[in-house]
């Protein structure tokens, strides 16, 4: 498909590789290589170069959908940008703007120079990046409060699962990111001091500084899980060792009257087993008493009534 602009250039959109696309680009270098590229490779690829005449030529290719429950479900497409064309290859438009939101083709069109008509297109795909940060958002906002309401174990893994949610929106946004830079180094002041470019520039710094700000969440998350888990491990075995401490007297009393030797002056005793009682009971509550004024039960017997987070 061509798009033609009243400003004289053309965007030429096509689906797949064809072989027109070697016409489009034969008398420019590294045509070649991006037609390779078109057809072997699927990552984020990106070169600045210079055509037959010196003008500048911006060639590469943009992840621009990505599953971030398994990221090897992705889809890229590839530019080639020069100064009176542009050319967008795999890239299906419908899939970034959705159902709700207008077609982006004329506002494309629209721009005086295909490299303007470019920067709204990286435009729409950030765009596309922020309807799915929004989602995000929604779901950390119900992590957080999941993490204040209940403190289970298993909002760990969920938490994980954010961060790599997360990580996946920002190696979407960084290679756009590079791009906008690449324009920049290719164009300069052609197109810096454009409205496309300053709209693109002020859209991925919003889509950055989101992601950052999401990203501390993130880490603070964590670590507050990571010391509520270790707060809980230290209770636990701070628990076992007091009831082992407390326990420890009738156990060893218990030892020493459970032997079976022949001669044990406590078997001949009227009132052995109400002695023995009376010291197994006497002997575990001095051993309480005595944790107790050092304070090293803490809150173990205590209730969960005014505990909110470290139970």
């Amino acid at each position: 498909m061509e798009h033609t602009s009243v400003y004289g250039w053309t965007w030429h959109q096509h689906e797949c590789h064809k072989e027109e696309l070697s016409e489009l680009i034969a008398d420019n270098k590294g045509c070649k290589k991006w037609l390779i590229h078109i057809k072997e490779n699927k990552t984020n690829y990106l070169r600045i170069e210079r055509d037959n005449d010196g003008d500048p030529i911006i060639r590469g290719s943009l992840t621009y959908k990505q599953n971030p429950e398994n990221q090897e479900e992705f889809e890229v497409f590839h530019f080639y940008i020069r100064p009176k064309s542009f050319i967008t290859v795999g890239l299906d438009l419908s899939k970034i703007t959705g159902d709700y939101r207008e077609s982006c083709d004329h506002l494309i069109i629209g721009e005086k120079t295909p490299v303007e008509g470019f920067l709204i297109l990286m435009g729409e795909l950030i765009n596309h990046f922020l309807d799915g940060i929004d989602q995000f958002e929604s779901k950390l906002k119900k992590l957080q409060r999941d993490v204040q309401r209940n403190n289970h174990t298993t909002l760990l893994n969920s938490i994980y699962d954010s961060r790599i949610e997360l990580i996946n929106w920002s190696d979407l946004t960084l290679p756009v990111h590079e791009t906008a830079m690449a324009i920049k180094e290719a164009f300069l002041d052609d197109v810096t001091e454009t409205n496309a470019y300053k709209k693109i520039t002020t859209r991925i710094e919003r889509t950055l500084t989101l992601i950052s700000h999401y990203r501390q969440d993130i880490d603070t998350l964590l670590n507050l899980e990571e010391v509520l888990s270790s707060h809980r491990g230290n209770e636990i075995m701070k628990t076992l060792t007091v009831f082992t401490v407390i326990v420890t007297p009738a156990m060893a009393l218990g030892a020493i009257w459970g032997m079976n030797f022949k001669h044990m002056p406590e078997l001949n005793w009227k009132f052995g087993y109400l002695y023995a009682m009376i010291l197994i009971v006497g002997s575990t509550v001095g051993i309480y008493a005595w944790l107790r004024m050092k304070g090293w039960t803490g809150d173990l017997l205590r209730g969960k009534k005014n505990r909110k987070h470290f139970d």
